[in-house]
């Protein structure tokens, strides 16, 4: 019978379903909404709502986390897999069980994205070494981490999870090795079909992991379309200037890889870097809008005019000078936070703080008590600051005084946008005229049916037109970049990929880390350029290719992403040494702390024999064993936080409130009645084969330590309803629940090895669709030999 809270437990799954299909919103963030919507409409106590946090399960997968971080820092787990893949030989069928061997062992005693990610270089240096393409191991890799997870307690999420629901039914609770007879048969099956069979559904496709660092497979990232010689043309006025000061990436959008001259190539230069007339700049990206940006028209300046700078400007239009009140709400903030612009309707000329004067770029600059601004805007306006709370003064000046005093006819220029220019229709948020060249636009003149239209401090959507007078504030070195850039000639031969390359200066490929703290961030917020000083000149993601030419530069980065990086190779060690990246390509080692090494692996024997021996409780040894991995300096204080993924810890807080939710309004119950006991009308093997489905298809979109929980109490209570094993029913929904083979989607160490293998998601599919069945099979026909049901 439904029920009103039944009926409320059903939308809110439908609701999570959805959410976690579509990717709208975070997992975790689902997970919140979920547990506030149950407490709210009073299906969950509010007391209770939050009991998940507490729960054992998830304190164990905490401290597994953090185990698996001192592991990987002493470098334990990457000395065994290194050791175990000496034997393999050079056989392929070798290799791949080696690999898979390897992956499902180590995944039994630590977290398997972590046992992914430490093998990753592995397995990619000895694809290298064999001739082989990544993808022919890599998603064997990935398959053979989930499936040894199965084979402990400990290996993966829904086993923790499975246990605590049991404990918490007054049942029992498993054992750290209660998984292995089923989860060894899985990992067994699974080598021996990706081996025999599944190899031949491997694709054979290049990533760019299989050649030399020095080289990069363009058929993958389609480089060439993307690359440009630009010559600087004889007396250019960038011809002494650094590349800080030319602009280039801010105005046009390209990226300089390198400069040729007289012969000389001059690879990734850095900002300081002088250029000359007749170099010729290798770049990437950047083609069209360096035609439109000649297609923008000129910039005169005021005193190259017949016009008065001050006669251009309304009438209504005066200056004033302010000082920061002492006690003003804008100490500290930036002048881009202040928004004095859109909320004053005023705008800076410039910033005096003592004897330092602030002319423009001065968006960053924060600021202080005393220090005196100039500003523009209308009469009405500027002589209301002085009721504001954040000025202490305020002085109105003359507008042709404060022009010949202040020197503001340098810093005034005009824009005249001539016909069919490309900025005509064009937004000003879209013209870059801020971007590119730090130019602030104070005044647009138009010509209307009924004369002259003027906009005074036009907000970002009002849109050019052909005909304009745009009035804008900047530096004067502005106007000179311009007309230099403009002048740029477009060499007929493009740069070859080999002329990038040298001994000091190549590509490499990343990957983000697990629980990478970018993921999610635009390319621009990530600050790689600033951090490393290289180039990201393309992302492979899900099987495409995006480059520079696309505007990566907004492109979000995801878990799974290749990332193509071009710079000197001593910046490439920076970075592979970064906790948010794991480096793809060879010759780099991570720093370990290897006299750690030994204690390391102690600290794990421990936490293995007592949990085997029930002497300690699992969630009790973990934690412990967390915390002496932190005492005796195999894993950083600092470092415990970063070890743990946040995100599966919410996941898992609130998605336990569901579980409650469940089990409390009488849904699994129900769901066990109408549904999964009527597959038990043909049978006990129907119904665990029914039950291993409902897990293993849900495990492809949605995260399986989610799975878990929502199966869990619907097996419950079909055991109940049945008179059937909990803990055999349980067995089916820890191996259906860590399935997610066939899609990328389901667990992120399919994503972790996307990127850097080159799949497509009907990869995953061909190769992993018939390992389900292959599970399927053995659930139904072994486990209830180990399991009787």
């Amino acid at each position: 019978m439904l029920t009103p809270d039944i009926v409320i437990v059903f939308a809110v799954i439908a609701g999570a379903v959805v959410l976690f299909l579509t990717e709208w919103v975070r997992y975790d963030f689902v997970a919140l909404a979920v547990l506030l919507a149950l407490a709210i409409s009073g299906v969950v106590p509010m007391n209770r709502a939050i009991e998940g946090f507490a729960n054992p399960a998830v304190l164990t997968i905490a401290a597994v986390l953090v185990l698996s971080g001192g592991l990987h820092r002493t470098g334990v787990a990457n000395l065994i897999g290194a050791q175990m893949m000496r034997f393999a030989g050079k056989s392929t069928l070798r290799v791949t069980a080696l690999v898979m061997l390897t992956s499902g062992l180590m995944s039994g005693v630590m977290n398997n994205i972590a046992a992914t990610a430490l093998l990753l270089p592995v397995v990619l240096n000895m694809a290298r070494r064999l001739g082989l393409r990544p993808s022919r191991l890599l998603i064997p890799l990935a398959f053979a981490s989930l499936l040894g997870g199965m084979t402990t307690l400990i290996g993966t999420g829904p086993n923790i999870l499975l246990s605590a629901f049991l404990e918490q039914s007054g049942q029992g609770s498993f054992g750290l090795f209660s998984f292995t007879p089923v989860g060894a048969a899985a990992l067994l099956l699974g080598i021996a079909y990706v081996t025999l069979a599944g190899r031949f559904f491997l694709p054979n496709r290049s990533s760019g992991q299989d050649t030399p660092s020095t080289q990069i497979d363009t058929s993958r990232y389609g480089l060439e379309e993307t690359l440009l010689a630009l010559r600087i043309p004889r007396g250019s006025a960038l011809d002494g200037m650094s590349l800080e000061r030319a602009r280039l990436g801010q105005a046009i959008g390209i990226d300089l890889l390198a400069v040729r001259r007289n012969g000389r190539h001059f690879r990734a230069p850095g900002p300081d870097f002088l250029l000359r007339s007749r170099d010729v700049l290798l770049c990437q990206g950047g083609r069209k809008a360096l035609d439109r940006l000649r297609a923008w028209g000129h910039l005169t300046r005021f005193d190259d005019s017949s016009a008065s700078p001050w006669d251009l400007l309304q009438e209504e239009v005066a200056l004033a000078t302010v000082e920061v009140a002492a006690e003003s709400r804008l100490i500290g903030e930036t002048v881009h936070a202040t928004e004095l612009r859109s909320r004053l309707g005023v705008h800076i000329l410039a910033i005096w703080r003592g004897d330092d004067e602030h002319r423009t770029s001065f968006e960053r600059v924060r600021l202080q008590a005393g220090d005196t601004m100039l500003l523009i805007g209308r009469s009405d306006r500027l002589e209301s600051l002085h009721q504001m709370d954040e000025f202490s003064s305020e002085v109105m000046v003359d507008i042709r005084e404060a022009f010949r005093e202040y020197g503001l006819g340098r810093w005034i220029m005009r824009l005249e946008i001539p016909p069919e220019s490309v900025l005509d229709g064009m937004p000003l948020s879209d013209s870059r005229l801020r971007q590119g060249f730090d130019l602030n636009v104070i005044e647009i003149q138009r010509e209307g049916a009924s004369g002259r239209e003027t906009m005074f401090l036009p907000g970002s959507s009002v849109r050019l037109r052909s005909g304009d007078r745009v009035v804008l504030h900047g530096n004067p070195e502005s106007w000179i970049v311009l007309g230099a850039l403009q002048q740029l000639k477009l060499q007929d031969g493009l740069p070859s990929l080999t002329e990038l390359t040298s001994e000091r200066v190549g590509y490499s490929e990343f990957t983000l880390a697990p629980g990478s703290v970018i993921a999610g961030k635009a390319l621009g917020e990530s600050n790689i350029r600033e951090s490393f000083g290289l180039t990201l000149m393309a992302i492979w993601r899900r099987g495409r290719s995006t480059r520079t030419d696309v505007g990566l530069s907004e492109t979000r980065l995801q878990f799974g992403d290749a990332l193509l990086m071009y710079g000197p190779r001593r910046r490439m060690q920076l970075m592979a040494r970064d906790e948010r990246f794991l480096m793809l390509t060879s010759g780099f080692e991570e720093v370990f702390r290897l006299r750690r090494a030994p204690v390391a692996g102690a600290i794990m024997a421990g936490v293995i024999l007592s949990a085997a021996m029930n002497l300690l409780p699992v969630y009790i040894a973990t934690l412990t064993g967390a915390l002496l991995m932190v005492l005796t300096g195999c894993l950083k204080g600092s470092e415990v936080y970063a070890a743990i993924e946040w995100r599966v810890i919410v996941l898992l807080g609130g998605m336990l409130a569901l579980g409650l939710a469940m089990e409390e309004s009488g849904a699994a119950e129900l769901i066990a009645r109408e549904v999964i006991a009527r597959a038990a009308v043909a049978g006990p093997r129907v119904l665990i084969g029914a039950l291993f489905l409902l897990c293993g298809l849900a495990a492809q979109f949605i995260p399986t330590s989610a799975v878990a929980v929502l199966v869990a109490p619907i097996a419950l209570s079909t055991a109940a309803e049945l008179d059937l094993s909990v803990q055999a029913l349980f067995m089916v929904v820890a191996v259906g629940s860590s399935c997610a083979f066939v899609s990328p989607f389901g667990h992120p160490v399919n994503l972790l090895v996307m990127g850097a293998g080159g799949y497509k998601i009907l990869d995953y599919t061909r190769v992993g669709a018939p390992l389900l069945v292959l599970l399927l099979v053995l659930v139904v026909f072994f486990l209830p030999a180990v399991w009787p049901l």
